[in-house]
């Protein structure tokens, strides 16, 4: 049965607030930028420490009971977010009172809410989507460990800035999970039927779960442009959370992939016990589709973070070895061809004289391409030639036809190559801000900084850059020996 507690009327500050005041507190209000269920949102200016702000107002309560509630829990949202340092979450500077209003000063963001972005019909990828809702999920996941529910998570309360990073909106509804009263005597007049939880609807106990649920319906209307229960009244679209399956993601997008089909079923599940228990269940999923490829498989470093690749030290070899053989075969095949005869006899003073043969330069050997770091020169020992005494040259070739010489073996000189060193380490260059633990294929190596440097043996690897509770950064790279690769990445 759909709790009627829900669709009760409701008192909503922002209709008691007045036109834009020029002052509230010590900030200075420049104008209005928007209103809400929870209150009025001005645009603002901090003298004392000259940066922009937006001011979130609702007015003091009187003695109605409705505007006490509404009070408390603004209150509670002050409190609340200013515990919470994240950059998926709208962060708090100050809070207060004036003799008309309560307010919160918070950071001044620029862009759009993701509801208006899908208003406006804009389509993302799929694997953009998970990435942005891998940022959401983490953020929430930040907050349940600070044993905060959010209750009321949808799309006007994720704000989209302008390098779409998305935050986190209104804690003001925010349940304490770990509070001494509980769940159930705690639940109010809040949240927005169309992303409700199934037990929020029902109005049973809630815990971190429920907020899954939430970000599972805000991931199907992101994949598919429409709402997961719609209903006309309030009370049609309650009992559809409460007992109905939306239309199936595959009817209405069919290039959404399956794995993400399933991460957004399994966040939708009526049952809290069959959905993620956790929100960084459901981020890890997240971060796995959106840093796989458009081809399937799990993204490596883009090109411009990879410096371009040196030639394969095991070409360079091959090609080094056949040099070496042919430098060789030309050094034995020069050294068995017999001396080339004088075009004349030489002159009779010379006669009986010696003449000295001077001996072939030192052969040397073309040495083998290496990496520009290394050059290695092969040269072949020199050989000198035994000094002989000068015959007329008919003597010469008489004495070659009647006894032909016999020519003693020759020595074949062979210069042996070097033994190939093992491929040398690929060098991995770190620059992580602001810092980072760097796992390589599941084992820790440090944190960067003060790490600046990996040294991997040739191969594939796959590197996690992990920071607290942000998505970790996760690539697969495939080192050639000696290749200086460069990692860079901002949590």
């Amino acid at each position: 049965m759909v709790s009627q507690a829900l669709v009760m009327p409701s008192y909503e500050p922002s209709a008691a607030m007045p036109p834009a005041p020029k002052q509230i507190g010590r900030f200075e209000v420049r104008s209005e930028i928007g209103r809400g269920s929870n209150g009025v949102v001005y645009a603002a200016f901090d003298p004392v420490l000259g940066r922009e702000v937006a001011i979130k107002a609702i007015p003091l309560a009187s003695d109605n009971q409705a505007r006490h509630r509404a009070e408390a829990n603004f209150l509670q949202e002050a409190k609340s977010a200013a515990g919470l340092n994240h950059p998926g979450i709208v962060t708090v500077f100050d809070a207060g009172k004036t003799e008309s209003v309560a307010y919160i000063a918070m950071e001044r963001l620029y862009g759009n809410d993701l509801h208006d972005w899908l208003t406006l019909r804009n389509k993302l990828a799929p694997r953009a989507i998970a990435s942005m809702m891998a940022r959401v999920a983490d953020a929430v996941h930040y907050a349940h460990r600070r044993g905060l529910i959010h209750r009321d998570l949808k799309p006007s309360n994720i704000f989209l800035t302008r390098d779409s990073k998305p935050k986190v909106l209104d804690f003001g509804v925010a349940l304490a999970q770990y509070s001494d009263a509980p769940l159930a005597t705690k639940r109010q007049l809040i949240g927005t039927p169309n992303y409700m939880s199934p037990e929020q609807a029902l109005g049973r106990p809630l815990d971190a779960r429920s907020d899954i649920f939430s970000i599972g319906a805000i991931l199907y209307e992101l994949l598919t442009g429409q709402r997961a229960f719609d209903g006309r009244q309030v009370e049609e679209t309650l009992a559809k959370v409460a007992s109905q399956q939306p239309a199936p993601i595959a009817t209405i997008s069919p290039d959404v992939p399956p794995e993400l089909v399933q991460i957004v079923e399994r966040a939708m599940a009526k049952d809290p016990a069959q959905r993620y228990q956790t929100a960084a269940e459901m981020r890890n999923d997240l971060v796995l589709i959106a840093a796989r490829d458009e081809s399937g498989r799990r993204a490596t470093l883009t090109p411009g973070t990879i410096e371009k690749d040196r030639p394969n030290l095991r070409l360079r070899y091959a090609i080094g070895a056949v040099a070496l053989l042919a430098a060789v075969a030309v050094l034995i095949l020069d050294r068995g061809r017999p001396a080339p005869e004088t075009s004349r006899p030489p002159d009779a003073a010379q006669a009986g004289k010696t003449l000295e043969i001077p001996a072939p330069p030192p052969a040397t050997i073309a040495p083998a391409p290496s990496d520009t770091r290394k050059q290695a020169r092969l040269d072949a020992p020199a050989t000198q030639k035994p000094v002989v005494a000068a015959r007329p040259a008919a003597a010469v070739r008489a004495a070659r036809v009647q006894n032909p010489p016999r020519r003693p073996p020759q020595p074949v000189i062979v210069a042996e190559s070097p033994a190939p060193s093992p491929p040398a380490d690929a060098a991995v260059l770190l620059g992580i801000t602001p810092w980072g633990e760097i796992i390589v294929d599941g084992s820790s190596h440090g944190v960067s900084p003060p790490l600046t440097q990996l040294s991997l043996a040739p191969g594939a690897h796959t590197i996690e850059i992990r920071n607290g509770s942000t998505p970790p950064f996760v690539s697969r790279v495939d080192l050639q020996p000696g290749q200086t690769l460069e990692i860079k990445h901002r949590f």
